[in-house]
């Protein structure tokens, strides 16, 4: 029996949105070219808000604040993600930095969300260095250890009975004239009422001979893993686009930078040096933790920054949830809902205009 949608892509965006679908009863199969969460998912902070929120396209700030909304209930859902609001430091350590928490803290304020001036940060964050002043506490951010997402994810489709082929890899769409009727995979062919895509950054050359044009493409971070005791570091700690996040078990997620070098996953001496130079500028102590691991992932990035949602223009049968950038894991519960609204025909609560992929 064909199923009734088929899902490129198995990171958090394809297996969010393929629970959504199962849970409106619909037949899934999910095609992953290697496993479960294992590419941009895998490799991110999990950090439940955008990096500077208030500098975002006024659409994308929306979407953001819309997925933040539905976390506590999708995470209530999913077991072993250690969802955990611990709020987060943003520290003012140049001009920039101090622009951006004062543009921050207008927006939250306008939105009745709590924002907290701080002097010393070190005396709310003891690892930081005593010597920085100035910075914005959130307290009402959250995380989650984005590793395991996905596969709580899956399994919980799974039990709604969504097909998960792994070591599948999409080799195109089957389509006739104006409609896609399915994938060709390296394991034979899938025909279904629906296709989904969600690869991240291997969108465009999917969509492409189809004649869907999604501008996506990889932009590369690269992360350290440190050895810590737990609440050595208790919040979030944020400064421009660097970040440490702290997890249950004491280990820090030290991240990340931002390369435009292809479908380039090394991870480099460069990246590491430059990411840990800045987090001992930040919080020296540092230091005489071990590094348990680094990594590189690969973010599917688009020019405006805005992701493509919904049915793409004189094409059928096809529905986007690609281009998420450096959001994938906040935006999840969003983007199942829409893909899940948009495939049964029901009007998505946001506004898709500005995420269509002829924008």
């Amino acid at each position: 029996m064909h199923p009734d949608i088929v899902v490129v892509g198995g990171g958090i965006i394809g297996c969010a949105a393929a629970r959504a679908l199962a849970r409106d009863g619909r037949r899934v199969v999910v095609v992953e070219r290697g496993d479960i969460g294992r590419e941009a998912t895998w490799a991110a902070g999990g950090i439940l808000t955008p990096v500077h929120l208030a500098e975002y396209p006024e659409p994308l700030a929306r979407l953001c604040v819309a997925s933040a909304q539905l976390w506590p209930a999708f995470a209530a859902d999913l077991a072993d993600i250690e969802y955990r609001v611990t709020g987060m430091l943003m520290l003012a350590r140049g001009e920039d930095d101090r622009r951006a928490i004062a543009t921050i803290a207008a927006w939250k304020r306008e939105r009745g969300q709590p924002v907290e001036p701080v002097d010393a940060p070190a005396a709310c964050e003891p690892a930081v260095a005593p010597a920085l002043r100035g910075g914005l506490l959130l307290p009402d951010i959250a995380q989650v250890r984005n590793s395991r997402v996905a596969r709580a994810l899956a399994a919980s489709a799974a039990k709604l009975g969504v097909d998960f082929r792994t070591g599948c890899e999409t080799l195109g769409f089957l389509r006739v004239p104006g409609r896609v009727t399915g994938v060709k995979t390296s394991r034979g062919d899938i025909l279904a009422a629906e296709t989904v895509l969600a690869a991240g950054a291997w969108s465009a050359d999917l969509a492409s001979p189809v004649g869907v044009h999604v501008d996506v493409h990889p932009i590369r971070g690269q992360m350290v893993l440190l050895e810590g005791p737990p609440d050595l570091v208790r919040r979030i700690i944020l400064w421009g686009d660097r970040y440490i996040i702290p997890r249950s078990d004491g280990r820090l997620v030290v991240g990340s930078t931002i390369e435009d070098v292809g479908f380039d996953k090394r991870v480099t001496a460069e990246g590491v040096a430059s990411i840990l130079s800045d987090a001992l500028s930040v919080a020296p102590g540092l230091a005489r933790l071990s590094v348990a691991q680094t990594w590189a992932g690969l973010r599917p990035a688009t020019p405006d920054r805005l992701p493509y949602l919904g049915r793409p223009p004189g094409v059928s049968g096809l529905v986007l949830a690609t281009g998420h950038f450096r959001n994938g894991i906040l935006l999840a519960p969003v983007t199942a809902q829409i893909v899940a609204d948009v495939v049964a025909g029901r009007a998505p609560s946001i506004d898709l205009s500005p995420f269509r992929s002829d924008r």
